[in-house]
Parts: C-alpha cells; sequence; structure tokens
C-alpha cells in the first residue's frame, strides 16, 4: 500500500485537538453550509488537512487509528462548533473505515493505495438488490441519506441479494446485505436536500444503475469480525454508526449550554425582576440539565473506552456488550433532547428569530432524533440480552 498517504498534523497530538483547532472556522461557517446544503469547501479542506476523515484507519494506510473515545471528542468538537459539519464528519469518518475493515486485501490495496485517501459516504442499509456471479453482484438501488456524500470519493449502498429461489437468508432467517463499494463517479446524486435540521449535511438521494461490483468490494452489513489487524474493528458497523451518532448528541448538548449560558446574562425577560442568569428557577434547572450532559458523556468516554480496552486485549463481544452501543445511542440522544429543550424554551425569542445559533441547535437535535438508529423501540430488543447478563449474574449470587 502507498505509504504516502500519511496525515500532515504530528502523530503525537490527538483527534480531539486538532478538531478543536479548526472548531472556529467550522462555526464560522455554519450559516454558509446550511444555506449551500453541505459543508463549504473551506471546511471540507480544514477536516481533510487535520486528518481528521481518516481518524478510523490503522497507520500503516496513512489514518491515525485514534482511540475510540479520542474519536468521541473530536465528534462531540466539531458538532459543537456546527452540528450539520459534525454529522458529515462522523457519517464520512465512521464509513471510511468499513470497507478497510471487512473488504479483501486486494479491494483495500486498491481503494486506499493511491495518492490520496479516499472518502466514503453512503447508506450501507438496503435500497437496492443485486445477483451474485463468480463472486461480483451486478445490481441497482436508490438510496436515501447519503450524509457527506458530496465531497466523498467512493460511495456504500447496502443490497439484498436474490438467488432463484428467492432472498438470500443467514443462517438466523433474516435477509443477506451486502455493503458494495464504488467510486462516487458511478452513483447519480439528487442535490436537493430540503430539510427542516441538518440541513449542511449534504445527506442526498443518490442512485446506483446496473453496477458490477467486484468479489472483495462488498461485504455483509452483519459483519462481527474485522479483517484487519487492529481488533478494534469487531465492533462492527452498528458500534461504528453509534459511536458517530452519539458524539453528535453531545456536541449539539454542549453547545445549547453554551448559548443559553450567554443568553442568559444578557436578557431579562418579561416579568422577571432580574436577568435569566439570576433567576432561582433558572439557575435551578441549568444545573440539573449540566449534569445530565455530563453524565452522559463520561458513560459514554467510559463504555467505548472499555469497549476498545477489552477488543485489543482480545475479547470478543458477548451479545449484551452489543446491545450496550445502541442503549448508549438512544439513551444519549433522549438526554440531549431534554437538554436542548431546556436551553431552548429559556432562550426565547433569540432562539426563535432567524438566524439563530441556539434555534439551529434546536432544529438539528430534534432532526437527530429521527434517525432510525435512536429510535427508542428498539430498547425492547436491546433489553433481551441484557437482562440475559443480569440474570445469569443475579443466579451466580
Amino acid at each position: 500500500m502507498n505509504q504516502q498517504n500519511t496525515i500532515s498534523a504530528a502523530p503525537a497530538d490527538t483527534m480531539a485537538e486538532r478538531a478543536r483547532a479548526i472548531a472556529p472556522l467550522v462555526r464560522a461557517e455554519a450559516q454558509a453550509s446550511e444555506e449551500l446544503g453541505t459543508m463549504t469547501p473551506k471546511v471540507v479542506q480544514a477536516i481533510k488537512e487535520a486528518g481528521l476523515f481518516w481518524m478510523l484507519l490503522e497507520r500503516k494506510v496513512g489514518g491515525a487509528q485514534a482511540d475510540m473515545a479520542d474519536c468521541m471528542r473530536a465528534w462531540e468538537e466539531i458538532a459543537a462548533a456546527d452540528a450539520s459539519a459534525g454529522w458529515s464528519l462522523m457519517a464520512n469518518s465512521t464509513g471510511t473505515a468499513v470497507p478497510y475493515a471487512y473488504c479483501s486485501e486486494e479491494a483495500v490495496a486498491e481503494i486506499y493505495g493511491g495518492p490520496e485517501l479516499p472518502i466514503m459516504a453512503g447508506m450501507l442499509g438496503p435500497g437496492g438488490s443485486a445477483k451474485e456471479t463468480e463472486g461480483a453482484l451486478h445490481g441497482s438501488g436508490k438510496y436515501r441519506f447519503g450524509s457527506g456524500s458530496l465531497h466523498a470519493t467512493w460511495i456504500g449502498a447496502g443490497m439484498f441479494v436474490m438467488d432463484e429461489g428467492g432472498m438470500r437468508k443467514l443462517p438466523d432467517g433474516s435477509p443477506v446485505v451486502r455493503v458494495c463499494w464504488r467510486p462516487a463517479s458511478e452513483v447519480t446524486f439528487d442535490n436537493e436536500w430540503n430539510v427542516l435540521g441538518l440541513r449542511g449535511t449534504g445527506s442526498v438521494d443518490y442512485t446506483l444503475e446496473e453496477a458490477t461490483i467486484p468479489a472483495g468490494f462488498h461485504h455483509e452489513r452483519a459483519v462481527q469480525r474485522g479483517l484487519r489487524d487492529w481488533r478494534l474493528y469487531d465492533i462492527g458497523i452498528p458500534g461504528l454508526a453509534c459511536a458517530g451518532h452519539t458524539g453528535v448528541a453531545l456536541g449539539l448538548m454542549r453547545r445549547a449550554l453554551e448559548e443559553i449560558t450567554r443568553i442568559a446574562f444578557g436578557k431579562k425577560r418579561p416579568a422577571y425582576q432580574t436577568v435569566l442568569g439570576d433567576q432561582q428557577v433558572f439557575r435551578h434547572d441549568f444545573a440539573y440539565h449540566e449534569a445530565s450532559y455530563h453524565a452522559a458523556r463520561d458513560f459514554t468516554l467510559r463504555f467505548y473506552a472499555e469497549i476498545q480496552e477489552y477488543l485489543e486485549a482480545g475479547g470478543e463481544l458477548t451479545p449484551a456488550m452489543r446491545a450496550r452501543f445502541r442503549q448508549n445511542c438512544i439513551y444519549v440522544h433522549k438526554v440531549a433532547a431534554e437538554v436542548v429543550r431546556f436551553c431552548y424554551t429559556m432562550g426565547g425569542s433569540e432562539a426563535l428569530r432567524e438566524p439563530s445559533d441556539l434555534g439551529r441547535c434546536m432544529r438539528d437535535m430534534y432532526a437527530a432524533t429521527q434517525h432510525i438508529f435512536v429510535d427508542t423501540i428498539a430498547m425492547q430488543d436491546i433489553a433481551v440480552p441484557i437482562l440475559a447478563e443480569w440474570r445469569e449474574q443475579a443466579a451466580a449470587q
């Protein structure tokens, strides 16, 4: 593989520090990104130069091979500056790790061995179908919500695999979904992206028509074992996705708390005898929600640090451990929605009038809660292996 693919920043620094260094630019470009519908070229270039798109790639191909807790802090930093940029970054940085972790050596050499490292995006759930011939897939599909696709160089697309007898199934009876990777030049994009929140994510729809995906350039979506040396990849696609979404939610909470603090000491609401920041009920509720932010953040950072340590020590994730990726993600989004709503409500008309940073936090947060990964109905399935673990522990006492 081409060893010239090295990120420019010194290896001793962290992803969070790099993110913090470019956060002022990201914040300054937030309104322009929202109007453009995707990150501005200035923001994309800054993220490239900081190496943040490649934080989850191994060092031997030019990535940072960063600790998960460090990645979480980096996503939080960028999302606090602009949630759309944080969302795009998490989609690109986790997505860019996926084919590296799960495709064949030959595919990895082609995708990651060029003069510049690739940027991945796409919707990895099934949006199309394909038939397999001698290891290659041939199919088409229409896909929605390809976050970060407009500056990506490769696009992922999930496909059902169809055999003569119908849809191919896994041993547990669920359908086989192969994640297929093709150069962005082979994809047709619908550049319309008109939504309530996360307007700057460029989460456009796209189509893949009559595509041929060679063997090695597609892999099972439910894969739970990485093919590279770094055992972190054993968290699988759901683990990577949950981590990224959670990092964005943390950033949105932090930014909302920052904005309401700024407003609180320069605003006196009607019927209030003093500025909002000196009002007792506000102080009480602020302290409660600020604690909620720290509790959710500490839970998340500890959880991912422990998972990484466990995997790198040779451990294999149990069903309960895998369930906790989504448990953490859903829980943090619920907390974040409450924190951001409190801040928005207290912001009054300053949060209502456009443009408003706090108003954008509100729109972005409630757009984030609509993602399928944070649908609370999943908690009933998540609880099954976790309850089994608790029952086993209780029986052993």
